[in-house]
């Protein structure tokens, strides 16, 4: 057998009326699911612990601008920049003024009170208050747990840190647990017949985690770019709790900014007390020196005794400061000569009036710059650069002795013009230099009197200033908690519970139909067998209809009267009247239904007054004998074909099924050799003769997939029905078919579709099947011995029978 397939073209546009109502079919599912995850949702919504958001705003004050000051013109050395909300922010967040805020509300003690779901923080109203009696220090790193039960004269310790436990305290007395000390109160005004027999957790974390979860729940942005308010926030179970770290946070944080700002203010007072009392000292000096001064030299008013010397004066003091000027200036250049370690250029004209020193220093130059042409092309050991360096040497030397000898000679002229200079201000009083020493005290005199004036104002501003130290914010909203909760989102979950009930049954409806691969009407058929005649579609029906009988007036017989009619189109023209024709119904596996419709359509005929004969022509696994109640040992058209003493109308069974036009031939027992014997040319004699006493000669032919025994009788009919049953045969075998109707291995071949549900519309049908029993080789077993497999389902089978459950079985 042949079991080349032809490539098949099996696309088809998509429709989506038709997929939607696919789908639809399944309402109920969506229904239900969306129900229960709604419901789901609910129960997860009630039980889980809401967390809410509340939030304070705060408006950040330059506080440079509120401060007082005084009138002044003096240098302001107290001054102050604008506000930088990112350095206020950080302020907020830092761990000092976190931990205070920790500290004030003992936040690393936490009390919930236990529930069946969750455990539901206390803060307000809690009855009971625990007091942890180490120091700080000791309890700084330690954690624990308790879970404590009021009773009436005490408590009971149930758990210490997951651990079980069985204690009893009284209240107020004082208990140790891990080392660590401890007193429990009940709060003044606690309702004691309500807390009795509830279980409380107390949990006791250290300071430094405490803090470092506050500063992650902690949220704060400016509310705008060109806005100094801040918005603070934090997200909490317990809104009393979160509203009172937040105006807390807000309150250490104006405190922290008046601390600061005070400490300033008091710092500058002390340092101002300091300093008056060393100014004080030098102002005093300053006075006992200049009338010290006065006194020893009689002195009075000396404007108008140097009126007369002052040309004299002037003239001496310029030569002096021009001697000077040139001593100071050989100075430098002796200087800079003897720092010149590496023979560089040296500095000219720069007012040395000594003609000798500026010509060799220009002639040093000039040799420097000439071994510096040597250096750049020859290098440091070239001979010309040594010379040139010895000669820098000794150039270097005399220009140390000239300059030594230009300051001999500037010395002695120093020394003339100093002699001149004395006796001219000892001739008159000396009172130039008077006139020098008591500006000098008068000038150091204004100095500390402008520094006394200006530190007494200043002090006079920071004593105003801590005075009236003002807030650094202003407080727009104190904290207000959302009375929607952050987390979880009601709506959103509502929202996605729908979308889930919706997408849960459609995911799993749209794997069933991604895994379904079997044929379920005639739309599917035309699509993967496109050319192909489609006659009938036989409906589903149960077990006690399963054979049409006279004036049938149900579905069942008016599918088989659709066939019988759609049958006629299908045959050929009779060439001759008094031969009948011949039909051959096979499948491709067991179990499609061909014996079914093979006996109904024969019924159909023969109550049309059609002589037809029925022959069971599946050697290998006979069916027929079922729909007579008799056995498939009985002598039938396998004793004929292998025996040639036997006359094929001894094995015809007359009138069967209570018409007299019906006659049936059996399969017969199972030979060894089904498709040798029906290639002995026996069957040929058995069809040639039976057409010309049989209108019809109906034969019920095995299946083709694995066999040949269907291709043996094919060529010797008029028709052949190819049965697919709907909801078992594979979409992948109808290629199969198809490829024998196209290579003419099956002539004239039609489809019948088998077991078409009743109710189905758009979209597949989905509960009612047949039962047949089958192995699978190739995905199906056919041969001797099938009646015993065992009616197995696959995985995937199952998966789809959540959405397949079947009404009835044939």
């Amino acid at each position: 057998m042949d079991n080349h397939n032809d490539s098949i073209d099996t696309g088809s546009n998509f429709n989506i009326i038709e997929e939607f109502f696919k789908y639809f079919r399944y309402w109920y599912y969506f229904l239900i699911s969306v129900i229960v995850c709604f419901f789901a949702v609910k129960y997860y919504l009630n039980h889980t612990i809401s967390i809410y958001e509340s939030q304070t705003s705060v408006k950040i004050i330059d506080n440079s601008q509120n401060n007082f000051a005084l009138p002044s013109t003096g240098l302001s050395l107290f001054g102050r920049s604008k506000v930088n909300l990112d350095n206020q922010i950080e302020v907020l967040k830092s761990y000092k003024l976190l931990e205070q805020v920790a500290k004030s509300l003992n936040l690393n003690t936490q009390y919930y009170k236990v529930g069946y779901f969750n455990n539901i923080e206390l803060w307000k109203n809690r009855p009971f208050n625990v007091e942890w009696m180490s120091s700080s220090v000791t309890m700084e790193n330690k954690d624990i747990a308790l879970e404590v039960e009021l009773e009436k004269d005490g408590y009971k310790i149930v758990e210490v840190n997951g651990n079980d436990d069985n204690r009893f305290v009284r209240y107020n007395e004082v208990h140790t647990i891990k080392g660590i000390p401890f007193r429990l109160s009940l709060q003044v005004g606690a309702n004691l017949k309500k807390i009795y027999g509830n279980k409380y957790l107390i949990q006791r974390s250290s300071l430094n985690a405490s803090v470092v979860n506050l500063s992650r729940g902690l949220k704060i942005v400016n509310k705008n770019e060109n806005s100094d308010i801040l918005n603070i926030s934090i997200s909490g179970a317990n809104k009393d709790k979160s509203e009172a770290i937040l105006n807390e946070i807000v309150k250490q944080f104006d405190i922290d900014g008046l601390n600061d700002r005070r400490l300033i203010y008091q710092k500058t007072i002390e340092f101002v007390n300091d300093r008056f009392k060393s100014i004080e000292i030098d102002l005093d000096s300053i006075e006992t020196r200049k009338a010290r001064y006065k006194s020893n030299n009689e002195l009075t008013f000396i404007e108008s005794d140097a009126s007369a010397v002052t040309e004299t004066k002037i003239s001496a003091k310029n030569d002096v400061f021009h001697i000077e000027t040139q001593i100071a200036l050989s100075k430098l250049l002796d200087q800079s000569v003897r720092a010149d370690k590496n023979l560089t250029l040296l500095p000219t004209n720069i007012g040395v009036e000594n003609t000798d020193i500026n010509e060799s220093i220009n002639f040093f130059n000039t040799v420097v710059l000439e071994r510096d042409r040597y250096l750049v092309s020859a290098g440091e050991r070239n001979p010309k650069v040594i010379m040139a360096n010895e000669k820098l040497e000794d150039l270097k030397n005399n220009i140390l002795k000239t300059i030594k000898d230009y300051q001999e000679e500037l010395e002695v002229s120093l020394s003339k013009n100093n002699d001149v200079k004395q006796a001219t201000i000892a001739k008159f009083s000396h009172l130039p230099f008077d006139e020098k020493v008591l500006n000098g005290i008068e000038r150091n005199k204004n100095i500390k009197e402008a520094l006394y004036i200006l530190l007494l104002q200043k002090r006079e501003e920071a004593a105003v200033n801590l005075a009236i130290t003002s807030s650094s914010i202003k407080v727009i909203d104190y904290a207000l908690t959302n009375s929607v909760p952050a987390s979880p989102k009601r709506a959103t979950y509502i929202i996605g519970s729908i979308i889930a009930g919706l997408l849960l049954p459609f995911l799993i409806i749209y794997i069933s139909f991604l895994l379904d691969d079997k044929i379920h009407n005639s739309e599917d058929v035309s699509k993967l067998a496109k050319g192909k005649i489609i006659l009938s579609e036989i409906p589903h029906i149960a077990d006690s209809e399963k054979l049409t009988t006279f004036n049938d007036r149900s579905i069942l017989g008016e599918s088989f009267r659709i066939l019988r009619t759609n049958l006629s189109y299908v045959l050929p023209l009779k060439v001759d009247n008094n031969l009948g024709q011949t039909i051959l119904v096979s499948s491709t596996v067991k179990g499609e239904g061909k014996t079914f419709t093979a006996i109904n359509l024969s019924i159909s005929f023969a109550i049309m007054n059609k002589k037809v004969l029925l022959i069971g022509a599946d050697l290998r696994n006979p069916q027929l004998h079922q729909y007579l109640g008799t056995t498939k040992n009985e002598i039938g058209l396998q004793d004929y074909l292998h025996d040639v003493s036997v006359d094929w109308h001894s094995i015809i069974k007359k009138n069967q099924l209570g018409n007299p036009n019906l006659d049936i031939i059996l399969s017969g027992s199972i030979p060894p050799n089904p498709a040798e014997l029906l290639s002995n040319g026996r069957k040929e004699m058995l069809i040639k003769e039976a057409r010309k006493e049989y209108d019809l000669i109906i034969i019920d032919s095995a299946p083709t997939l694995l066999v040949t025994d269907t291709l043996l009788i094919s060529q010797f009919v008029d028709a052949t029905l190819y049965v697919v049953r709907a909801d078992f045969t594979p979409k992948k075998l109808i290629p199969f078919s198809v490829n024998l109707s196209n290579r003419e291995k099956l002539k004239n071949m039609s489809y019948v579709i088998n077991n078409v549900g009743l109710n189905y519309g758009y979209g597949y049908k989905y509960g009612y099947s047949y039962k047949y029993k089958y192995n699978y080789a190739y995905g199906y077993g056919y041969g001797y011995g099938a009646d015993e497999a065992q009616d197995k389902k696959s995985f995937i089978d199952r998966l789809k029978g959540l959405f397949n459950k079947p009404k009835n079985e044939v």
